[in-house]
């Protein structure tokens, strides 16, 4: 009797053992960096940041982690989520920065340079993707980081309702900032559990501002791991471990 309860113990230990695997994908790369900010800043290097950020994070947390498209060059979005699942991950976390439509863009100038702001809108968002097959976790999990975006502070942006094209882009949970969007490639051709977050409008002056700091970026990472840990992905604790791609 004592040695089944002992092996039973074992092979629990041996279970929960096993360090999750996240894959913190930075979203685009150096050749297309995606949006400008309010201050010239191109989304890439807010979005490199970030993810070094929220990757150190988890990693004290315990989880195993893998950066992905973090030196740039990751031109092909479908190599992404296959990059993930080939290197064991059991969860992708895409970040990005967000900005607004064309038509909500005004010119200011910044010393000396000619940009362009929008005050229309700020706040986070996270999407999700109704043909990834994980879609389930993805929803609980987008919804638990941002109810641990909202805890500290942050509010969500509801600036996403219509897309760039006019389309309708529906809420899956209003209340916690998150949105479907089906035909995100990092999402969609995912076999994983998946999530796109939008940490923040960089064409606010204001936010870009509060973004570009190592606060915010700390607290970010701190509510990406809470929420990670309370969707089941994560435990907490444990040594650090980062794989680069």
């Amino acid at each position: 009797m004592r040695r089944r309860l002992l092996l039973a113990a074992l092979a629990a230990l041996a279970t929960t053992a096993r360090a999750a695997t996240v894959a913190v994908d930075v979203g685009h790369f150096l050749d297309k960096p995606g949006a400008t900010s309010a201050y010239g800043v191109p989304e890439f290097e807010y979005n490199h940041s970030l993810a070094a950020v929220i990757a150190a994070r988890l990693a004290a947390d315990g989880a195993a982690v893998r950066l992905i498209g973090h030196r740039g060059e990751m031109a092909d979005l479908h190599a992404r989520p296959r990059e993930a699942e080939e290197g064991g991950a059991d969860f992708l976390l895409s970040v990005h920065h967000d900005s607004v439509k064309a038509h909500l863009l005004e010119p200011w100038t910044w010393r000396g340079r000619e940009l362009l702001h929008s005050e229309a809108a700020s706040g986070f968002s996270l999407f999700v993707s109704r043909r990834n097959p994980q879609l389930a976790q993805s929803l609980a999990c987008a919804s638990a980081i941002g109810a641990a975006l909202r805890a500290a502070g942050l509010r969500p942006t509801p600036h996403h309702g219509v897309s760039a094209e006019g389309v309708s882009r529906p809420w899956a949970d209003e209340v916690n900032g998150v949105y479907y969007y089906d035909n995100l490639v990092v999402l969609k051709y995912s076999r994983l559990p998946g999530v796109l977050l939008e940490a923040g409008v960089i064409v606010n002056r204001d936010e870009e501002r509060a973004l570009a700091t190592p606060a915010r970026r700390a607290l970010t990472a701190d509510a990406v791991a809470a929420g990670l840990a309370a969707c089941g992905v994560t435990s907490g604790g444990g040594s650090a471990k980062m794989q680069p791609n």
